[in-house]
């Protein structure tokens, strides 16, 4: 029974250095709400074509590997990267804040 207590607050700590679901939706809503203010037009922009360029970007960033590893492998982000994601100021910076292991 003494193995498994200890087992549980190790597993605790491991798990406070990654991303949770809830950084991982953030990460990638801020990322979204990023590429949809850098969408040519968009100060002019409705609440409605907002939201569909934000449907338009989802599928479009897939292509980026930054975006592609949050969607795919969020549980493996560093702590500092979900604060780096959530404060950036452009997608440029959000982009650096994640590091996907294959990336060069």
């Amino acid at each position: 029974m003494r193995p498994l207590l200890l087992a549980i607050p190790v597993g605790l700590l491991a798990c406070r250095g990654h991303a949770s679901a809830e950084d991982c939706q953030a990460m990638k809503v801020r990322y979204l709400e990023l590429a949809a203010r850098e969408t040519p037009g968009a100060a002019a922009m409705s609440p409605a074509q907002v939201a569909a360029v934000k449907d338009v970007e989802r599928g479009l960033k897939r292509a980026e590997p930054a975006y592609r590893y949050v969607e795919d492998h969020c549980p493996g982000v560093s702590r500092a990267g979900v604060s780096c994601a959530v404060e950036a100021a452009d997608t440029r910076a959000w982009e650096a804040c994640v590091h996907p292991p294959d990336a060069k």
